[in-house]
């Protein structure tokens, strides 16, 4: 089966409107013939009562009506009278005899009647045992009619005519945005840095709105696929030191384990932990790719068992004393682990970098229609200037350190994902004298 050829948006929009214009002048001519035929037929019966109203003001059988009769009608040929008195004599105007001998002999639709190449509109009535027959030539009426249906017939022919370039030039100047649109997506699609967005035009409405979508869309396609290509470049350089030092001592073990067999264990120790390493790596890589795929409706869920539970586990690695201030219960509308990656961070992040006979406070409460989560330490603390880094992957802002202090550098990060998985915020400032207070806010859903 051959496929319809495709059409572009000038010429569909023209072809619619070329249809559209042709549809409303049939219309009209036919609203201008249903009206014109109202008219005449109205016309002809307004003619016709009058003939017979005249008539009926003289009935009277002393009359000779063969006579009369021609008086009562207008000057124009082929108009036509009858009487017929009370005793059965009938009386015909001039020819009315052989023009009712042709109409009696045609087709008639209601009083209209097409007879020996004229159309006449036929009217009767009866009064004091008279019978009045009128037939009046509506020729000229349906002449003019017809010619002036001619006229807007070929009045439409050219206006359709003459509309064609013009709806042509008027639907080109419409989808020109849209052509613009594609040309500049190509050009985008060809990654040239002269075209990084395509132009908004201010009309039509439509256009401007679709411009605006696909402008957001290709600057978060942008963020997305610069932040991957700096997780790949910060993953790849994350991974290269576990692994060249795996590596290492298993070209150790090669050359020299036969020889001392004492650096045996010591290697494997050393693989052994940094393979723990890797695999806490990728399994925070795999935390970040699952945060931003789209997920069933959370249920509310109540969250101080998970708050303990964080608690209870950091307790069992770090050394510092953890307080809380929690309600007895607290509702909330989250994906559990969610909010577990969230707590869990913040709060194995602030043991990480306190002393370890200081203490750490967390606090959860719903405030203004907001779930609130504040965990505060007495660490070092983080610089103004870096309290927007310490939110990106594999940022540490105490390079100096960082190998000392067991994490991938990711924690932060997740913790930032999840916050903005539901529209949330986090804040960081000081708690003075010394530490760090960090601020989760999730809004409610109503």
């Amino acid at each position: 089966m051959k496929q319809a050829k495709a059409k572009t948006t000038t010429q569909q929009l023209t072809y619619l409107f070329v249809s559209l214009f042709g549809t409303i002048l049939i219309l009209v001519n036919i609203t201008f013939l249903i009206i014109s035929s109202g008219y005449i037929y109205y016309q002809a019966d307004q003619q016709s009562e009058q003939v017979i109203d005249a008539v009926k003001q003289n009935l009277h059988s002393k009359y000779d009506w063969s006579e009369l009769l021609d008086l009562y009608l207008a000057k124009q040929d082929d108009d036509a009278i009858t009487l017929t008195t009370p005793q059965g004599r009938t009386y015909y105007s001039e020819d009315a005899h052989e023009a009712f001998n042709h109409i009696q002999q045609q087709r008639h639709y209601k009083n209209i009647v097409y007879s020996n190449k004229h159309i006449y509109f036929l009217k009767t009535e009866k009064e004091n045992g008279f019978q009045i027959n009128v037939a009046l030539n509506i020729d000229k009426l349906f002449h003019l009619i017809i010619w002036l249906f001619c006229t807007m017939l070929v009045i439409n022919l050219l206006s359709i005519i003459i509309s064609i370039p013009l709806i042509r030039r008027f639907s080109h100047k419409w989808s020109r945005p849209i052509q613009t649109m594609n040309t500049e997506i190509q050009t985008i699609q060809k990654n040239e840095p002269t075209q990084k967005e395509i132009t908004v035009p201010t009309n039509p409405l439509e256009i401007k709105r679709l411009a605006q979508s696909f402008n957001s869309l290709l600057a978060f396609q942008n963020k997305a696929l610069a932040r991957e290509q700096q997780f790949v470049s910060d993953a790849s350089h994350e991974l290269k030191t576990p692994i060249a030092a795996i590596r290492g001592h298993v070209n150790l073990i090669k050359r020299h384990g036969q020889a001392k067999p004492e650096i045996i264990p010591q290697s494997l120790d050393y693989i052994d932990a940094e393979s723990r390493k890797i695999q806490e790596l990728v399994n925070e890589l795999l935390t970040l790719g699952r945060i931003d795929r789209p997920q069933s409706l959370a249920k509310p869920i109540n969250l101080i068992p998970i708050v303990k539970e964080v608690i209870s586990e950091i307790h069992t690695v770090y050394p510092q004393s953890i307080h809380t201030k929690l309600p007895d219960q607290l509702n909330f509308a989250i994906q559990e682990n969610d909010f577990r990656n969230i707590v869990h961070n913040l709060v194995e992040n602030a043991a990480k970098y306190s002393p370890a006979d200081s203490a750490i406070k967390v606090t959860l409460a719903k405030q203004n229609d907001q779930l609130l989560l504040e965990v505060a330490d007495h660490g070092q603390g983080i610089a103004l200037q870096n309290r927007e880094k310490i939110f990106d992957r594999f940022y540490r802002e105490d390079q100096a350190h960082s190998s000392k202090i067991k994490g991938s550098g990711l924690g932060l990060a997740i913790v930032k994902a999840e916050v903005d998985k539901y529209h949330g915020q986090i804040k960081v400032t000081d708690n003075l004298p010394q530490g760090t207070i960090f601020t989760v806010v999730l809004p409610i859903e109503k």
